[in-house]
């Protein structure tokens, strides 16, 4: 799957090693801080396939390192791996987050499952490949998802999740724009979620108010995730 997204990478010219994007002056504008693509973070267990593959798609990276050798796929395992303590992370910020919902949404697959190590079992991919470095985490430009929408798609496919996690409004209209809603429900309430096609395979997909919008967010840990996770433990319990 790394070796896919490397391949699918270089195509594309969004590879950190070989970096040849059209879009590069229209989206970077002058940004002495602006940092270019960074892969998509794959745990070891969900490239296995060992629990249902659960993959969240948030918007642009916060921050990025500048070295293009840290930005691949297979560094940016490693670094979550080994040198990313959540239990040190503040817990209100996108990154605790993500983590507590996967063990949230996965914890009936697996007793033992703890927030800490529930990186291993799913992956994340941004909207936006490069990173504007703004302050305080603002969002990126408009244009810079506009541009990369066109490589979601693929990435996504390689990926071949089984349950998938948009994180804020954009992540949301990207997957609209990418892939056909097959199961919408009629409802548009909080704790919605439908079935989209991806690759010809059917996956459930949830959305998210993005961790920074607390109080929206805040309302859907409370009110949908775990009914959520009984869901999802229904849908792909064996």
């Amino acid at each position: 799957m790394l070796k896919a997204l490397s391949s699918y990478y270089l195509q594309k010219g969004i590879s950190p090693l070989d970096f040849r994007c059209q879009n590069l002056q229209s989206c970077s504008k002058g940004n002495d801080k602006f940092v270019e693509a960074k892969g998509a973070f794959v745990g070891i267990e969900y490239e296995k396939g060992t629990l249902p593959r659960l993959l969240f798609v948030s918007l642009d990276p916060g921050s990025s390192d500048p070295k293009p050798e840290r930005r691949t796929v297979e560094a940016v395992r490693i670094q979550e791996e080994h040198d990313c303590d959540v239990e040190k992370l503040p817990k209100n910020r996108h990154w605790y987050r993500t983590h507590e919902l996967a063990y949230l949404l996965l914890k009936s697959f697996k007793t033992d499952l703890q927030i800490q190590n529930s990186h291993s079992y799913f992956a994340h991919v941004n909207s936006v490949k490069c990173c504007v470095n703004n302050e305080n985490h603002r969002s990126a430009s408009p244009i810079l998802f506009k541009n990369c929408q066109k490589y979601l798609g693929g990435e996504i496919a390689i990926l071949e999740p089984d349950i998938l996690v948009t994180q804020g409004k954009k992540a949301r209209e990207a997957i609209r724009q990418s892939f056909k809603i097959c199961e919408p429900l009629e409802d548009n309430t909080i704790c919605s979620h439908a079935w989209i096609f991806i690759a010809g395979k059917k996956v459930l997909w949830f959305h998210t108010y993005h961790p920074r919008n607390f109080g929206k967010f805040n309302q859907q840990r409370h009110e949908c995730f775990e009914n959520w996770a009984k869901l999802i433990y229904q849908t792909f319990h064996k």
